[in-house]
């Protein structure tokens, strides 16, 4: 992304790994309650400590060129689309996300392909930022 300016940098708020945290929930519960504590609580830990990696190697990025998504840290996902090439953002928010004050940003381009964040912090600036850059090149 050489001579590219980073306009927005985001992380996806943890209700992206909800699954995942809610059984490491639950193996720490049965360790408490079990017999092997031990082994709940190293299980519990091992699956929060793939969340908080997976989390940290995770990124939406808004460039003045282009909308790229990274995720995960195992399996990894990625996907980026030019600006220029986007033809409609959609922001929605589940009552879920509106509790923890996120969003989500679908990005479609004119050949139907879309890349769909969840759980994105400040969802709103985010697609203003992308709107804003899209105008750029509608103006050229």
């Amino acid at each position: 992304m050489q001579d590219e300016s980073v306009l927005q940098n985001r992380r996806p708020g943890w209700s992206l790994w909800l699954k995942e945290i809610v059984f490491a929930a639950i193996m720490l519960l049965f360790g408490v309650a079990g017999d092997a504590a031990a082994g709940g609580f190293l299980i519990a830990a091992v699956i929060f400590g793939y969340v908080v990696l997976s989390r940290m190697q995770s990124r939406y990025l808004v460039t003045d060129e282009r909308v790229k998504m990274k995720l995960g840290l195992l399996s990894k996902k990625g996907r980026e689309y030019r600006i220029s090439d986007l033809n409609s953002i959609t922001t929605s928010q589940s009552l879920f996300e509106r509790l923890f004050g996120l969003g989500s940003v679908t990005l479609r381009t004119a050949s139907n392909d879309e890349i769909v964040w969840h759980g994105v912090p400040d969802y709103k600036d985010v697609s203003h930022s992308i709107r804003e850059e899209q105008r750029k090149y509608d103006q050229q």
